[in-house]
Formats: C-alpha cells, sequence, structure tokens
C-alpha cells in the first residue's frame, strides 16, 4: 500500500514543528537553571552592593530630621520666604516653640541640635539652650519668649537656615560638598575663600592619583616586560616575590615606610653615611607617593604581565631582521601590542588610588589627606552622614566618568582591567 505524498509532507511538518517545539523548551529550562546558578551571585551583590550604595545615595538628598521632630513648624516654614526681609510671624513662632518642647519630651532635640549644627556652627548650642530655658514660666507671645533665651531668634539667618533644614529632600550636602552654602536670603553662594575645603580635596585626591598612577606604570612596565621574557623556571620564583606583598597587611606595609622615611630612619642615616644632610621625606606629599605606589605596584605589575605574557616575539625579532635598531623594534613593534595592558593598569591603580584611607592618613600631613580621610571623618566623628554620602557619591560618580571616557578613548580595549 502506497503513502501518499500529502500524508508523508504531513507527518514530516508534524515531526519538525514537534521537534522545534521541544528544542524550545530544552532551551527554556537551560536558561531558567542558568538562571538558578547565577540568583544567589545576584542576591550576593543586591545585599553587599547595589543596597549599600542606594542607601548611601539616599542619604546624600534625604534628611527628614527637622520634619520628623518639629513637624507643624517645618510645615510653615516651608511658605516662608526668607527673601522678603521680614521675620515669621507669631504663629510660626508658636509652632516652633510647642514642636521644640514636645521634642525636649521625646528626647529629640539633640537630634534636632545636630541637624541644624551640620548647616551653622553653633546652632546646637542654640537649640540645646532653648529647649533648657523654654518650659521655664515665661510670660508674653512666642517670640517675646525666644528672643528673651537668645538674641539670634531675631535673626533671619537662623530662621533662613531652619527653613531649608525643614524640607526632607535636599541637595544643600551637596552645596557644601562643592563649597558652596545658603545666605540669610536663600540665595545659593560660594563659600569664602577660608571656608573652602572639598574641591581642593577632590583636585588633590585625583592629582595625587595620576601621579601614584604614572609611577606605577613607570616602575612595573621593565619588571613586567623582565618577567614576561625570562624563563619560566625563573620568573615563577619572581613572580612569588611580586605576590610577596599580597601577603601582608596594608597597615604593616604603611608603618613600615614610617620607619623607614622617618627623621633617624634608615634612609636619613643612608644619606647622612653618605655625607648628605638629613631630609623630610614623611608626613608630605613624598612620603604618600612612595608608600601608595610601594602597596599598588603589583598590582600593576600582574595587569601588564598577563598582557606581555600574550605578545609573540616574532613582531620584534622580524622588525631587528628587517634593520631596526633594538629600541626602534621596541617601540614600533612590542610597545603598541602592550597599551591594552598599560590602560587597565593605569586605570586600575588609579581607581584604587582614588579611595585610599589608610596610606595617606598615616604617612601623610594635614595638606596631604584625600577625600576618603574626610568621608571617614564625617561617619566616625562629626556624624555628618548625609555629607559624607555626598563627598561619597561624588567620588563615585566622578571615578564612574572617567572610567566611561577611558572606555570611550580606547574602544573597549583592556577594559577588564587586568
Amino acid at each position: 500500500m502506497t503513502v501518499p505524498s500529502s500524508d508523508v509532507q504531513t507527518v514530516n511538518v508534524e515531526n519538525s514543528q514537534g521537534l522545534k517545539a521541544r528544542l524550545r523548551r530544552a532551551e527554556r529550562n537551560h536558561r531558567v537553571k542558568a538562571m538558578l546558578l547565577v540568583l544567589p551571585l545576584l542576591a550576593f551583590l543586591l545585599v553587599t552592593f547595589l543596597v549599600p550604595i542606594g542607601s548611601l545615595l539616599l542619604k546624600s538628598f534625604r534628611d527628614p530630621t527637622i520634619s520628623n521632630e518639629l513637624p507643624h513648624a517645618a510645615v510653615l516654614l516651608r511658605s516662608w520666604d526668607p527673601a522678603v526681609g521680614h521675620l515669621p510671624d507669631e504663629k510660626l513662632y508658636e509652632a516652633f516653640g510647642t514642636d521644640l518642647l514636645a521634642a525636649k519630651a521625646n528626647d529629640g532635640v539633640s537630634r534636632v541640635a545636630s541637624r541644624l549644627n551640620f548647616d551653622e556652627v553653633g546652632l546646637r548650642s542654640l537649640m540645646m539652650k532653648t529647649a533648657r530655658h523654654l518650659g521655664e514660666p515665661q510670660t508674653g507671645s512666642w517670640h517675646t519668649r525666644l528672643s528673651a533665651i537668645d538674641s539670634r531668634w531675631d535673626d533671619i539667618s537662623t530662621w533662613s537656615t531652619l527653613k531649608y533644614a525643614a524640607y526632607p529632600w535636599t541637595f544643600d550636602y551637596y552645596l557644601k560638598a562643592f563649597d558652596f552654602k545658603r545666605d540669610a536670603d536663600g540665595a545659593i553662594v560660594r563659600q569664602k575663600e577660608s571656608q573652602r575645603l572639598y574641591v581642593d580635596v577632590f583636585v588633590r585626591t585625583a592629582w595625587v592619583s595620576v601621579l601614584v598612577s604614572f609611577l606605577c606604570l613607570l616602575f612595573g612596565y621593565p619588571v613586567a616586560y623582565f618577567l614576561a621574557n625570562i624563563p619560566a623556571r625563573y620568573s615563577n620564583l619572581f613572580m612569588i616575590m611580586v605576590l610577596l606583598p599580597f601577603w601582608t597587611s596594608i597597615l604593616v606595609r604603611t608603618t613600615a615606610w614610617v620607619v623607614v622615611l622617618q627623621t633617624h630612619g634608615v634612609v636619613n642615616d643612608l644619606l647622612v653615611h653618605l655625607g648628605f644632610s638629613r631630609m623630610s621625606l614623611i608626613y608630605n606629599r613624598f612620603g604618600v607617593l612612595v608608600a601608595m605606589t610601594h602597596i599598588l605596584l603589583p598590582y600593576a605589575i600582574l595587569s601588564l604581565y598577563s598582557v606581555m605574557k600574550g605578545v609573540p616575539s616574532v613582531y620584534v625579532k622580524a622588525a631587528r631582521s628587517l634593520g631596526a635598531g633594538p629600541i626602534r623594534s621596541f617601540f614600533q613593534a612590542y610597545f603598541p601590542q602592550t597599551l591594552p595592558g598599560v590602560g587597565a593598569a593605569g586605570m586600575l591603580t588609579f581607581i584604587l588610588a582614588v579611595g585610599y584611607y589608610i596610606t595617606p592618613a598615616i604617612v601623610g600631613g594635614p595638606d596631604d589627606q584625600l577625600a576618603s580621610y574626610y568621608i571617614a571623618n564625617h561617619v566616625n566623628t562629626t556624624l555628618n552622614w548625609g555629607l559624607a554620602s555626598a563627598l561619597a557619591s561624588v567620588l563615585l560618580v566622578g571615578v564612574l566618568l572617567i572610567y566611561g571616557i577611558f572606555v570611550r578613548i580606547t574602544g573597549g580595549a583592556g577594559v577588564k582591567l587586568g
């Protein structure tokens, strides 16, 4: 019995569709399994990386302390305009006094005082003094009572500071991060030259990081070239020497430089023995550059070595056979092929140097501290988390912009950072 060709074609189409359906089902199952395998890593990154960064960014422009502790006064403060040149009306004085008494009963005055002191030094003592005397028997309007406690309640600038602190969402921390502030009328103005700090700190951080990256490339390139072009039995031994610093704490390595570079340290004693006078090698920019270069140098060597190891030596031999000298053959046949490693090593050491805290804090002077020092100071000492978050956010955005420019210029070459 002969099966019609149409029936055969129908069976083939059904088999083909069934096969495609099974393939799609198998691919879907593989994707689900892959997602399940990656899910723990994604959850780990979310909890340990994305959530902290999100919380950091949130703290930099959100501070509901005043709006929570002084709710009625905060509402009236937002509608009051300091630019008109008049003090708030009695209704605002009353709301502020009532809220302050309620905050005093709930132990919220210290939080309000600390928050206002971030914006204007001296407001903490004013708030604590006002809260302490406000409960005493007094007569007259709230304006009179507050002015009797301290004359600063008759100053528009005090109320102006309160007004802009009353907003739960604010960008005033970023104003401070760029050395700006609000005047008594609420206008954004540049701080006095004696009060400017953070722009110089960011410039110093970038400059020191660039210098350290350059020094790491300068000293790391010949070491990596040496390791990549000697027999494996010798390169393994020297590579262990490069990796040895990773087995020692950064704090120990930094402290060792204090011993070496101090006034009566090893280097200065050697200089005296050679007939030179003692030099200031520590607690200055020189000490910071030396210590940071020493700590970051292995990262540059490893990044360069990984690229150099994959460069065939035949190119240099071909250049030499065509009459090029050793220097010309190196710079025309070998060096261009190592540029991805140079870019990766430079970017890696720059990013690590930008966030350094321990090394500059130990071997640097007051004028050599980087941005991370001030971030840590606001977190641990002044407890100004808003300003610390703003400074950290500016630093993060700056590094991302520089990295984006680097990727754009290099076209993605060497972006894996070794």
